[in-house]
């Protein structure tokens, strides 16, 4: 009979309770069946029948009278029944116990055999389904650990898994630090507890085996105690109670599993305390940890190792995507500062404007504006824009530095060669005016009247000279010209002296071209050199291999000088052309070439006045009106407000900042 009862699978026993009406209470047959194994139970009605939940039921008359065949096996569905009628016997021949033994054991052997099968069967069909749920859960996690990119975000979700896979009461996440090639320290990084709250603080102590953790992480090997308390004395680790001690927790069963890398080596330690009989019963005491919680079993441990596994290498990616990031923006941080050194005067100007733009795209996905509403910008949409901003004039690299810090109309040098003329050219007038007097002198006709017209003609001449200079210093101020200032320069252009050779030219035609240039300090050639700065930009971004999330960078920052009604640089771009991204940096990039950089032609204006030189630029069609209405309404400027970005303007001087000259006149 014993192997009947033997699970074919995994060749153990099982006990079956078997239950019978009271029809069959007189057989013999209960004496020689009773065991360990099986259980022969009376039953008389349903109420019975539920209470001891039989595996086999020999149902007779009386239970049959009291319930159809039919909802017994409706009520009882994994039960295996017997009765008069599926036996083909009468019942009396069993009450009489005429039925043969033997054979009225093999019938129930049978029976017992059919439900051991059966149990098996469902056995493995919820093992199956128990499986597949444990896969589609561990999925679940693998995704959602994968596509974390904050680190604490990332090990509080691995905490709270399996938290949720062991119904553990508190979970503790350790992480190996590598100082150097010979020292390594153990970092407390996050610790979580459902019973208690309380303050956590970052510890890092040395890597042994002096700790559990320590000892996990060392010799990369799971611990699994069923009493924190109750450690053997051979073991090198020792449970730090001071926790308990202050909060009076107790802490009871231990899970620590190491987590390791891609390559198997081990990164830090993940550490279960205190599984329960329920997530939702809170440990509060010694009292409840005895009450509540449980060991560790193998198939928990199971699962906790594949999350470990999981883990590890999530948080292996998470830092070096952290570490990649870190690198980018330094690069990006130290690419402009390293240009904006070409331009001190404007340092700091790139890391505004990222500022600046970033506050702008909150402030609009914030915003109700019938025309913004729908516009949501997204944390990588957003990071997108920042680098976008932050390497902006990245072009001015392909400017020349002389024009690029080009303070006044001439080019370096030649105000001083102009003075060298007019000086050659007043002493040639006084060399002539002395030879004049001097050939008078010797034809003895000598006369005092025309000796003084002579010195009054060459001081004259001198004089105009002078002014002529006096005229050139202030026309080659970046201010605007002058129309007196025109008319001057007209004049010395065209002006000859008599007495001078007429090779002798006091400006050249170049010279008179930049001194007439109306307003800043660039001619048209040279504006155009500095307008180039977008395509160097564009084209410098172009070779840098961006991720699919920031492949627009290079779009986004060669159109920051568009405008909307096509008149914008470098491709004329119109307003449905351009990206709304680039529009946001347009406001910004002018708001802070007006407030913040010291221009040629004047210096950084008040809020109010660049406020409203926004609102101008955007009713002539210029700027995104809803843009600019965002920006003054939002006070996005007061982001950068108590920022210390550079110094270099403290120095002083000047520069050509590509968004001085892209403003139109305000005046």
């Amino acid at each position: 009979m014993a192997t009947t009862l033997m699970n074919s699978s995994s060749n153990t026993q099982r006990t079956i309770t078997i239950g019978y009406g009271p029809g069959y209470a007189k057989s013999d047959v209960w004496n020689t069946l009773k065991s360990k194994l099986i259980i022969p139970t009376e039953i008389v009605s349903i109420t019975a029948a539920q209470r001891y939940n039989p595996a086999l039921i020999l149902l007779d008359h009386h239970l049959v009278r009291e319930m159809d065949h039919a909802k017994w096996v409706e009520e009882f569905p994994d039960a295996i029944f017997l009765c008069t009628d599926s036996m083909g016997l009468d019942a009396d021949l069993i009450l009489t116990n005429t039925l043969p033994y033997r054979q009225t054991c093999k019938l129930l052997e049978m029976a017992c055999y059919q439900w051991v099968l059966k149990s098996e069967k469902t056995e493995r069909a919820n093992l199956r389904d128990t499986s597949f749920r444990y896969l589609n859960k561990l999925a679940d996690i693998s995704i959602s650990l994968s596509s974390e990119d904050d680190l604490m975000t990332l090990l509080r979700k691995i905490l709270n898994e399996g938290q949720n896979i062991a119904c553990c009461d508190a979970a503790s996440l350790f992480l190996i630090d590598e100082i150097n090639d010979h020292e390594r320290d153990l970092v407390f990084k996050l610790t979580q507890n459902d019973s208690m709250e309380f303050p956590f603080e970052e510890l890092r102590f040395p890597l042994d085996e002096s700790s559990i953790a320590g000892y996990v992480a060392h010799t990369d090997t799971e611990l699994n105690i069923s009493d924190a308390y109750q450690l053997p004395q051979d073991v090198p680790y020792k449970f730090n109670r001071s926790f308990d001690q202050k909060t009076g927790y107790r802490t009871k069963s231990i899970l620590a599993i190491p987590l390791a890398n891609k390559q198997n080596e081990v990164i830090g330690v993940l550490q279960f305390i205190n599984r329960k009989k329920a997530r939702s019963l809170k440990v509060s005491d010694e009292k409840s940890a005895f009450a509540y919680t449980l060991p560790f079993d193998s198939d928990i441990n199971i699962l906790l190792r594949a999350l470990a596994s999981q883990a590890g290498i999530a948080i292996e990616n998470t830092i070096l995507q952290n570490d990649i990031k870190a690198l980018f923006e330094g690069f990006v941080n130290a690419s402009v500062s390293a240009i904006e050194q070409r331009d001190p005067t404007t340092s700091g100007h790139s890391f505004r404007v990222a500022d600046l733009c970033v506050d702008l795209a909150g402030s609009v996905s914030a915003s109700n504006l019938t025309r913004m509403r729908h516009v949501h910008f997204t944390d990588p949409e957003v990071r997108e824009l920042k680098y976008a901003a932050l390497l902006h004039d990245f072009g001015k690299v392909g400017v020349r530095e002389s024009v690029l810090v080009k303070e006044k109309k001439l080019t370096a040098g030649s105000l001083e060669s102009i003075q060298y003329r007019i000086w050659l050219a007043q002493e040639k007038l006084r060399t002539i005016a002395l030879r004049k007097q001097l050939e008078m002198y010797r034809a003895g006709n000598a006369v005092e009247s025309e000796l003084s017209l002579i010195n009054a003609q060459a001081e004259a001449d001198i004089k105009l000279l002078n002014e002529f200079f006096a005229t050139i210093v202030e026309a080659n101020e970046p201010s605007i010209l002058k129309e007196d200032n025109k008319e001057m320069l007209d004049k010395i252009s065209g002006y000859n002296f008599e007495a001078l050779d007429d090779d002798l030219q006091i400006i050249t035609e170049d010279e008179f071209n930049l001194l007439s240039i109306k307003k800043g300090s660039l001619s048209p050639s040279e504006r155009k050199e500095i307008e180039s700065h977008v395509v160097h930009t564009q084209s410098f971004l172009n070779h840098i291999p961006w991720t699919k999330e920031f492949k627009n960078v290079p779009t986004i920052a060669g159109a920051h000088h568009e405008k909307l009604d096509g008149s914008g640089y470098p491709y004329g771009m119109t307003a449905d052309q351009i990206p709304l991204p680039s529009k946001i940096m347009t406001v910004c990039d002018i708001f802070d070439a007006l407030t913040a950089s010291d221009r040629p032609y004047k210096p950084a204006m008040g809020l109010e006045k660049a406020l409203d030189i926004l609102r101008i630029e955007s009713k002539q069609g210029y700027l995104d009106s809803d843009l600019v209405q965002i920006f003054i309404d939002a006070k996005v400027y007061k982001c950068i407000e108590n920022t210390v970005y550079s110094s270099a303007n403290s120095a002083g001087g000047t520069s050509n900042h590509p968004c001085a000259h892209d403003l139109h006149e305000h005046n």
